[in-house]
């Protein structure tokens, strides 16, 4: 547990220095100014959009290039040779930038939505989104070893996921958005807006919650098999 937090703490102050917290300050005013001057019919709308896709696109690709950044620095090559475990170093990730992902969230909705929110179901809808996210992200660079090729091989992911926001701007309605993880993700955040019904929140934190160790194992083996193996751990 020590070298878990150890490696947290060391992840957080590595994406300081890399300017991930810079970057996102300045995303973060400018969120707050686009729905702080958006029509009163809209604002929920737009910050539920906002706070559905930040986590998300900063999990996504945030993990894809400390990964792409690790391996060109050699970083991964002598994590082999380190007690840190592959579980310690993906759960450290999840974990260091899901915290991003939960301030930036928190605090663009207390600046920016004047109504009551619920800040409990939005934690938990934000920080499992994040969780999911970042998993798919590692699956989605493993394979790869420059920035072009990841990210035209992210195009699918990012269309496929965000399918269920079709739903949410009224522009198709259908049962089979259940089937999307993300679909639980918008129900859990939208909840915090609006209000849930019992049994959705069971089924959105249950079926994230599935679908986080399903994609967890995966990221896990592709992690190994693509980028330990490449690099010649054992």
């Amino acid at each position: 547990m020590k070298r878990l937090i150890n490696s947290i703490k060391g992840d957080i102050t590595l994406q300081i220095k890399y300017g991930f917290y810079t970057v996102y300050i300045v995303i973060t005013l400018i969120y707050i100014l686009i729905l702080r001057y958006l029509p009163i019919e809209l604002v929920s709308k737009g910050t539920i959009f906002v706070i559905l896709q930040d986590p998300s696109v900063l999990g996504f690709f945030f993990i894809g290039a400390i990964i792409l950044l690790e391996k060109s620095e050699n970083v991964i090559e002598h994590l082999v040779c380190t007690p840190l475990t592959i579980n310690e170093y993906i759960i450290s990730k999840v974990i260091s930038l899901s915290i991003l992902s939960l301030i930036t969230s928190l605090v663009i909705v207390f600046f920016a939505y004047e109504y009551h929110v619920n800040y409990f179901l939005l934690a938990i809808g934000v920080a499992m989104t994040s969780f999911l996210f970042i998993l798919i992200g590692i699956v989605a660079v493993a394979r790869f070893n420059t920035v072009n090729r990841y990210m035209w091989s992210s195009i699918p992911y990012i269309m496929v996921l965000f399918l269920p926001l079709l739903e949410h701007f009224s522009i198709i309605k259908s049962p089979l958005f259940y089937i999307f993880p993300t679909y639980a993700s918008l129900l859990l955040i939208r909840g915090a807006f609006y209000s849930i019904k019992l049994w959705q929140f069971l089924y959105s934190i249950v079926y994230l919650m599935l679908c986080i160790v399903l994609v967890y194992k995966w990221s896990y083996t592709w992690f190994y098999k693509y980028i330990i193996l490449d690099q010649g751990g054992k």
